[in-house]
Order: C-alpha cells, then sequence, then structure tokens
C-alpha cells in the first residue's frame, strides 16, 4: 500500500472530484466517500496515519502492472478562415451523416468500444479513411471550420483531442472534440520506427517532428495518412471536456481504459515524477490496458511536457466501502 502523498495542491483536486460529483447520480456512499478524501488530505499529515484513513474508506485495488504513463495537452495550431496557396489542410467540423453506437447497449454482455460509421440503407458501414479524407471524401460539403498550414500541428491537434486556433489577428478559436471516423488508431511514433526512420525507443514528440522535418512532403503525408483515423471538432471557447462530460482538471484528470479503469474513478498514481491522486475523466483511441494519459492543460510547458513524458509506474483504484 503505497504512503497516499500527493505532490500537487489540493485545490485542483478538489475542483476535480467536485466536477466529478455530478455523474455520480444518487450514489449517497461514493459522493461521502470523495469528499471524506479531501477532508483526509487536509487534515492528516502523518503517512501511516493518512494510510490508515484511506483504508477504512475505501477499497483500494492495484491495476495490473506495469502501467504507462503518457500526457496530453491543448495545442495551439496557426489557422486561417479561408483556405489559401500555404493555409490549404482544412480543420473539419463533425459531418452530419457520421453515427456512433454503442454495441453494449443492443447486448449488455458485449464489452466493445463505441463505434462510428455512416448508414447504407439500413447497414452501418465503415467511414472513410483519413487518406479517403484527405483526398477530398469530404470536401464541398460546408464543413471546414477554419484551415491551417501545418499537416503535422493538425494531426497532433487531432491526437490531442481538443485546442486552439491561433488566427492571424492574433484572436483564438477553441475547437473542442466532436467525433471520429471510427477507424482505427495508429500512433506516429510506432509508424516512423515500423519504417526505419526512429529508434525503437525514444519517440517522443519533439524527435517524431525533427525526423519528419526531413522526409519529403509526399512520404510525410502517406506516413500520417497510415493512422486512418480522423478527428472533427467544434468551435468552442468553453473548456476541454473529457468523456465523463466534465471539465478536465489539469494534472488531475487522466484517460484510462474504461474496462480497466470506469469513468469517474478516483485513483493513486505513482511513477518516477508523479505522486498524485488523479480522477479518471476521459477516454481515448490509444488509451488501452494498463495505461493513464496525464491532461497538463494547455501552453508551451504543458506541450513540453506532455511531448516526453513516458513513463511506468502503478496506479491504485479507490471504491468506497
Amino acid at each position: 500500500m503505497p504512503a497516499f502523498e500527493d505532490d500537487g495542491e489540493v485545490a485542483s483536486l478538489r475542483a476535480a472530484i467536485e466536477l466529478t460529483l455530478a455523474k455520480y447520480g444518487s450514489d449517497a456512499a461514493r459522493i461521502a466517500a470523495a469528499r471524506e478524501l479531501l477532508t483526509i488530505i487536509e487534515s492528516t499529515a502523518d503517512p501511516a496515519e493518512r494510510r490508515s484513513a484511506i483504508e477504512r474508506t475505501f477499497h483500494v485495488q492495484r491495476v495490473r502492472e506495469p502501467l504507462l504513463l503518457t500526457a496530453y495537452y491543448e495545442p495551439e495550431i496557426a489557422a486561417r478562415r479561408e483556405p489559401d496557396e500555404t493555409y490549404r489542410w482544412p480543420v473539419y467540423g463533425r459531418p452530419s451523416d457520421l453515427v456512433d453506437a454503442d454495441p453494449s447497449s443492443l447486448d449488455p454482455s458485449c464489452h466493445c468500444r463505441h463505434v462510428a460509421g455512416r448508414l447504407d440503407g439500413t447497414r452501418l458501414v465503415s467511414y472513410p479513411t483519413r487518406a479517403q479524407i484527405d483526398a477530398g471524401a469530404l470536401a464541398n460539403r460546408g464543413l471546414e471550420i477554419a484551415w491551417t498550414n501545418d499537416p503535422v500541428a493538425l494531426f497532433q491537434l487531432q491526437v490531442q483531442g481538443s485546442g486552439w486556433l491561433r488566427l492571424p489577428d492574433g484572436q483564438r478559436l477553441g475547437v473542442r472534440f466532436a467525433g471520429t471516423n471510427g477507424r482505427p488508431f495508429l500512433g506516429l511514433g510506432r509508424i516512423l520506427i515500423s519504417r526505419g526512420l526512429l529508434p525503437p525507443t525514444g519517440a517522443t514528440m519533439p524527435v517524431i517532428r525533427q525526423a519528419l522535418e526531413g522526409v519529403p512532403d509526399d512520404q510525410r503525408e502517406a506516413l500520417l495518412e497510415e493512422n486512418e483515423r480522423y478527428v472533427f471538432f467544434r468551435l468552442s471557447d468553453g473548456p476541454p471536456l473529457g468523456s465523463l462530460g466534465v471539465e478536465l482538471t489539469p494534472g488531475r484528470a487522466i484517460a484510462t481504459d474504461p474496462h480497466l479503469v470506469p469513468l469517474g474513478s478516483i485513483a493513486y498514481l505513482v511513477t518516477p515524477s508523479v505522486r498524485r491522486f488523479v480522477v479518471s475523466q476521459d477516454t481515448g483511441a490509444a488509451i488501452v490496458g494498463p495505461h493513464a494519459d496525464l491532461f497538463l492543460g494547455a501552453g508551451e510547458d504543458a506541450e513540453l511536457r506532455a511531448g516526453t513524458m513516458h513513463e511506468h509506474g502503478t496506479l491504485y483504484v479507490l471504491t468506497s466501502r
């Protein structure tokens, strides 16, 4: 059992928990336990006493190891409202014919992820791939929110799921996740490693960008299109929301595999650089099995830290007794 030390500010944990409580519904015991955790942290400095108090309030279950910890953030990319010779990559809004489906709503025994596609008569079929969309599958439908000059930055915006568009006049427009084409996700680092463009280890975002700078435009485009998944956005200057439907709290919100760590769970995270309580408020296509993705917020520092975070550790899930 860990000592349950916390390297963050209690105010941020309180914010994350209070935002999540609304999703507990009428589960009074769960709500009371979450609030009791805050009381324990604020009033109990001795590690042994804190550990005992938490054990009295919660069942503590360790996620199978090794847990991989990565991080994500809100990127900011250059954009314009109208295309030109330089700003020619569209940022697409959600298409009207995109259909989301939850197989478990039809068969509760199906432990399946949500799927997405389009209707062909009465059948749900696959939506176009990234390559097909880049080739114009969605052109001339009025779906373009904006246009950018950097396809790699757009790709990274899609991986992160939300961010900001910076217009020439300095205005910033928030863009938030609005759905995907439902195709499989393949990380850019894995793609570059498989092509011999990166060593098997150390595929951080700065290293990935540097590798892509030396690749001709057509080859770079082909590499990006190996990830078939495509993300659609909506304009919103509100805060980023996770899959739980609540505002993500920087440094406290994590994305997890909901089959392993249910959304809304309070957990304790231990890695070489992180020792803190976190709340599962999000999911992600790349987050499968014992993997947690820590949300770091926006800005250059968040980008730098998220691009280099790749650690192994332990995640303990707390459930009320």
